[in-house]
């Protein structure tokens, strides 16, 4: 295996000595996104079934006198199955002290024989908080782009929700830049989607969905907004953080998105037959179900120092799947 540089590619050439120094980090996704926008649950091994039931209606009649209860309709509860797959994942890093004689880090490194033991020190608590940071953000991209028969590597693991939804129909809206949404079209699909979705998905309470959507359309709703009065779009929740709605929605960025389709290629939004590269899902919350057999993937891992290597390793084990319950409680759409 070849040396990995888990933390830094190149770090300040020029240090001549002791010096207080920060790394700037690229933000990555949290993972407590990932409870907020999903259903996650735990102790899947290998394949789990997942057991749903329509709604029942027109079952409340007028009684009939004398009218045995076998003339009616049989009532029943119906229950349908749908599986969760899990397929298995490893996370191998690996980071060696030689990389980072001569710059500032050297500064925290241990002395003598344990010089290049970095466990223990904060480039140690760094790299790990990294590494844990980028398996939550790479949850997220399998969840919605894994695809194991298109086996591109880091998706063939298995199938996400863009690959088990083929079968949903997607509202196409026409515009005249895809690539490149005005204000007024993205707030046209969004309006669309809202409009357009089954009465089920209508029924559920605002907080508890979400509108997925490729950043240029998130951006050009943003810019919808700007300037405007419609202030009350944005709102503080509870934890300090800005929210972007419409019609009491959330409206999440998925920049996971745009890194599926500059890696695969596919045919991102279902059973598009053009590789359209903007769209929306409009989705119920507890739709989107996440399967792993532990509680949080990204906690699941182990550090420890080789003394034979002089290196320190990261190693992580988990089983992940997804699945989704009601094709009625989804909606895609498109900008063609």
């Amino acid at each position: 295996m070849a040396t990995g540089n888990v933390a830094f590619d190149s770090t300040n050439a020029g240090y001549s000595g002791a010096n207080l120094n920060e790394i700037f980090y690229e933000p990555v996704f949290r993972s407590d996104d990932i409870m907020r926008n999903y259903r996650v649950i735990p102790n899947v091994k290998h394949v789990m079934n997942v057991y749903t039931s329509a709604k029942l209606t027109k079952i409340v009649k007028a009684q009939v006198a004398c009218s045995p209860l076998s003339q009616d309709p049989v009532a029943y509860f119906p229950i349908d199955q749908k599986v969760i797959t899990a397929g298995r994942c490893r996370v191998a890093l690996e980071q060696c002290s030689e990389e980072f004689y001569g710059t500032f880090i050297e500064e925290s490194y241990r002395n003598g024989v344990d010089v290049n033991n970095l466990l223990g020190t904060d480039l140690a608590d760094a790299i790990v908080n990294r590494a844990v940071a980028g398996i939550a953000s790479d949850v997220v991209r399998l969840a919605w782009g894994g695809d194991v028969a298109g086996g591109v590597v880091g998706y063939a693991v298995f199938d996400g929700w863009m690959e088990l939804m083929k079968a949903e129909t997607v509202l196409a809206k026409t515009v005249v830049a895809p690539a490149a949404p005005t204000a007024g079209e993205a707030i046209g699909l969004l309006r669309d989607l809202y409009d357009g979705a089954a009465a089920a998905l209508q029924q559920v309470a605002p907080s508890d969905k979400k509108f997925f959507v490729t950043p240029s359309i998130f951006n050009a709703y943003i810019a919808n907004l700007e300037g405007s009065s419609a202030d009350l779009a944005v709102v503080n929740l509870v934890d300090g953080m800005r929210r972007v709605m419409f019609r009491g929605v959330e409206v999440v960025a998925m920049y996971e998105w745009d890194t599926i389709l500059a890696d695969t290629n596919p045919d991102l939004f279902v059973n598009a037959a053009t590789n359209y590269t903007q769209g929306a899902c409009y989705c119920a919350v507890e739709n989107l179900i996440i399967g792993s057999d532990v509680t949080d993937p990204e906690g699941s891992f182990k550090v420890f120092y080789d003394d034979l290597e002089e290196k320190m390793f990261f190693r992580g084990y988990f089983k992940l799947g997804v699945q989704y319950l009601y094709s009625s409680l989804v909606k895609w759409g498109i900008l063609i």
